[in-house]
């Protein structure tokens, strides 16, 4: 074992040697496996040790595992295997010339033409077949979606008008995290191994930091990893800011790579601070006076229309037998509605309604029609729909390939 000079370094091996009970005592080696013998059967599918050595070194020349380089080769080399089954019952296959034209598309992303990547990839110690299997299974997976999938998802004009108002309400989303940050140098990797587990079971803010104050690397570990400032989301690496982004409070994020490190955060707080500008933004809203404020028959009349009302153009029947000035649509700037209506406006999206505030003994009904921001060069309705497609038709996509896991027979060896 090689000494480490830093004292993190040096109390966290104490720390693994007294928790763990390692001592000094050398780990017992792993048996020796053949290479080609079975790491996993999916149904019928056998992932060889090879298979899985193979793809553990593609994707580390990609830079696109995590921490757990064997685990997500697995996981991949699953989802391909019942990727393959499912192609082979709907009887879709692809040819050879669909397979060079797949390797020479992923190899134009690196600006290589498909003979100079299987090269290089030859040279850091992966065969063509393992590129030829990944590429083959992504082509398959890809006829599959495109054959069964595009006809469930519509699009339709409220959703083309719902997402031109969420640009318009982006803000700035900060968190408030912890981190625990554990080496990757071999010689501690069952210790770490078991931290890990240890961290993925933490259930309570207070567990997690209680881990990072026992083993830890970062400097924050005597706060108990905390990362006292508010971390803008945008300020975030890919892989942390899109989880953080989608995650919630007291949600653990890793492992993650980072810095040579095995790193997990965990989401103490959210919070989105829109900052829009006033001066571009326009509201369409509806504004209905109700007379007397806050009474029982209000709320109800209230609670009906969020039931019945999906667009402005059919909240009028509410305000029958009421004065013409009871029921108006304004459009406005932000900058320019007034304060009280605008806050209750701020937190509607599209079709929402709210009833907060009063008015001269009348209870407020506000109903968001659009948001829309002053674009110099606004998008096309057909880009957004595309866009929208996509998004739809990979979610989509996504939940089906975890449906057909889920029913394959899954064999570790």
């Amino acid at each position: 074992m090689r000494f480490f000079q830093t004292s993190a370094f040096c109390r966290f091996a104490l720390a693994m040697g007294i928790v763990l009970g390692l001592g000094g005592a050398g780990l017992p080696m792993a048996q020796a496996q053949s290479p080609f013998s079975p790491a996993r059967k999916v149904n019928d599918r056998v992932i060889s040790h090879y298979d899985v050595q193979q793809r553990m070194r593609f994707l580390e020349v990609l830079n696109s595992g995590g921490a757990d380089l064997r685990r997500d080769a697995l996981e991949r080399l699953t989802e391909e295997a019942v990727q393959r089954d499912y192609a082979q019952r709907r009887n879709v296959r692809v040819n050879i010339d669909e397979i060079r034209e797949g390797i020479a598309e992923f190899a134009s992303r690196a600006e290589m033409s498909g003979d100079e990547f299987v090269a290089a990839l030859a040279s850091e110690g992966v065969d063509r077949e393992a590129l030829v299997g990944f590429v083959e299974a992504g082509l398959l997976w890809r006829k599959l979606v495109g054959a069964e999938l595009p006809a469930l998802v519509a699009v339709n004009t409220s959703d083309i008008a719902r997402a031109k108002d969420t640009a318009a309400i982006v803000g700035t989303q900060r968190a408030l995290l912890s981190e625990i940050f554990l080496p990757m140098d071999p010689e501690f990797a069952d210790a770490v191994q078991q931290i890990m587990g240890m961290i993925e079971s933490a259930r309570s803010v207070e567990e997690f930091s209680s881990i990072a104050r026992e083993f830890s690397l970062s400097g924050s570990r005597d706060q108990g990893g905390r990362i006292p400032d508010w971390v803008p989301v945008a300020n975030l690496p890919g892989q942390l800011g899109a989880s953080v982004r989608a995650g919630r409070a007291g949600q653990i994020i890793g492992p993650l790579e980072l810095n040579g490190a095995i790193a997990y955060f965990q989401i103490r707080a959210l919070d989105s601070q829109r900052d829009i500008p006033a001066d571009r933004v326009t509201l369409t809203y509806q504004r209905l006076l109700l007379p007397g404020g806050r009474s029982e028959e209000n709320l109800a009349r209230v609670a009906q229309m969020r039931a019945q009302v999906t667009t402005c153009d059919s909240i009028g029947p509410f305000a029958r037998g009421l004065p013409d000035a009871a029921l108006v649509q304004r459009e406005a700037l932000m900058q320019s509605i007034p304060q009280s209506d605008a806050v209750e406006l701020a937190r509607l999206d599209r079709g929402e309604i709210t009833a907060n505030t009063t008015e001269g003994g009348n209870l407020v009904v506000l109903m968001l029609c659009a948001r829309e921001l002053e674009f110099d060069e606004p998008p096309a309705d057909g880009m957004v729909r595309n866009m929208i497609f996509e998004q739809r038709l990979g979610a989509m996509a996504d939940v089906r390939l975890q449906e057909l896991i889920a029913d394959a027979e899954i064999i570790d060896y």
